[in-house]
């Protein structure tokens, strides 16, 4: 690896602790830091842990997509980091597309049953408030796709400047 791309490295590295110290403040550092997300009744409580990890795949993502299609593809280095970064982004997208899909088998509907006694009741299904959350999750799955299209595109790319180079 050559000294130019151990400052890229660092450069970024430091450049998602910036963000994330002005995202989050000073505290947002802190390893038992959380935030709190209120959606309706129920409180999401995540460390900033998992913050931060999302913030810099994304940012890593970005700024090594930027310099990989810019060099077209020729540096190998570049194109790793790429690769790297787009598999973790793959995995933390799966992540958060099942947490959504539980909250929209949570928020699915419910029924009301009637009391035994009441003998031949009939039960009355409640339909629950209409969200996005089955658009979110499909975009989530799109977007997993696309980038699992993109990954196998710069793959063979790096495979085939790799080649022309031994």
């Amino acid at each position: 690896m050559r000294k130019k791309e151990i400052f890229w490295l660092i450069g970024t590295t430091i450049l998602v602790l910036i963000l994330n110290t002005l995202i989050f403040g000073i505290d947002g550092l802190k390893s038992d830091s959380t935030l709190d997300i209120n959606v309706h009744d129920t409180y999401f409580v995540i460390a900033n842990f998992h913050f931060i990890i999302l913030l810099g795949v994304v940012v890593f993502f970005g700024i090594y997509l930027i310099r990989t299609l810019r060099r077209n593809f020729k540096n190998l280095t570049s194109n790793l980091i790429l690769m790297i970064s787009t598999i973790l982004l793959i995995i933390i997208l799966n992540g958060i597309s099942a947490i959504v899909e539980n909250f929209i088998q949570q928020t699915s509907g419910w029924t009301i049953y009637p009391p035994l006694s009441a003998g031949d009741g009939i039960e009355q299904e409640i339909e629950p408030k209409e969200n996005n959350f089955g658009i979110l999750s499909s975009v989530l799955f799109y977007t997993q796709i696309l980038l699992l299209i993109f990954l196998t595109f710069c793959g063979f790319k790096t495979g085939l400047n790799y080649k022309r180079a031994e």
